[in-house]
């Protein structure tokens, strides 16, 4: 196999640990890991914990990455290899093929995945899940540097203070609509304390006799009720 990377060394056999075989290049020291050799070298794996998050800043001079942002062929099947962000703080990309489930691993990228418990996951990397929380991550960043770049540092902390004083206080919703200058009638009802229903005995004896009067209004008499017929106008017999 040729290496994806220099596209002229061959990849040599070699090992990682005691269940992890690889194939190395000598010329770039990047690394392929077949699927079948990183799903056997997993069965054996105890679980490395959660994800240990960093900034580019905290990577030791000994675990530099050599990203190769270039599109790569795979070297086991040659076709093109589809590339994954990491995240979690780390900024490279892991490349690898859709079609036999090898992954590509530039330079230092797989000893910074050991370090940081992903080495274990890289399987998941390529899930929707997976990249879904990166962008929801990457658009967090970019709104948190928005809005300390239009209060400053200072504004923002007792933005962020009012904000966690607001989520716990239990008259949440007036505050806010005090704020947005909105009178407790305009605002949602919930908002809105909700008076007792009146029982029967609490209602006025006019409004009782009104209501009364109005249901028998509109409902038919029974048949052989007491009460007196509506009086009628007969017609009067012509002259």
């Amino acid at each position: 196999m040729h290496c994806p990377c220099c596209q002229k060394s061959n990849l040599k056999r070699a090992r990682l640990d005691e269940y992890l075989a690889v194939h190395a290049c000598d010329t770039c020291e990047g690394q392929w890991i077949s699927s079948y050799d990183y799903w056997h070298w997993l069965e054996w794996q105890i679980g490395s914990g959660e994800i240990k998050a960093c900034q580019s800043d905290d990577w030791s001079d000994s675990l530099k990455v050599s990203d190769n942002r270039r599109a790569s062929f795979c070297p086991e099947c040659n076709h093109l290899m589809r590339r994954a962000k990491v995240g979690h703080g780390l900024d490279f990309y892991i490349d690898r093929c859709s079609h036999c489930g090898g992954s590509w691993f530039d330079k230092g990228e797989w000893e910074i995945l050991q370090a940081h418990n992903i080495h274990d996951k890289v399987h998941l990397i390529f899930s929707e899940a997976w990249q879904s929380q990166i962008r929801q991550a990457e658009f967090n960043r970019v709104l948190e540097a928005t809005y300390r770049s239009a209060l400053g540092d200072e504004d923002y902390a007792q933005a962020l203070s009012v904000r966690a004083w607001l989520e716990q206080h239990p008259h949440r919703d007036y505050i806010l609509s005090v704020l947005n200058q909105v009178s407790p009638s305009e605002d949602e009802s919930r908002y809105i304390p909700v008076q007792a229903s009146k029982t029967h005995n609490d209602v006025p004896k006019q409004e009782a006799t009104e209501a009364a009067e109005t249901t028998n209004h509109h409902q038919p008499m029974a048949i052989g009720h007491s009460s007196p017929s509506p009086a009628y106008d007969y017609p009067r017999p012509a002259k």
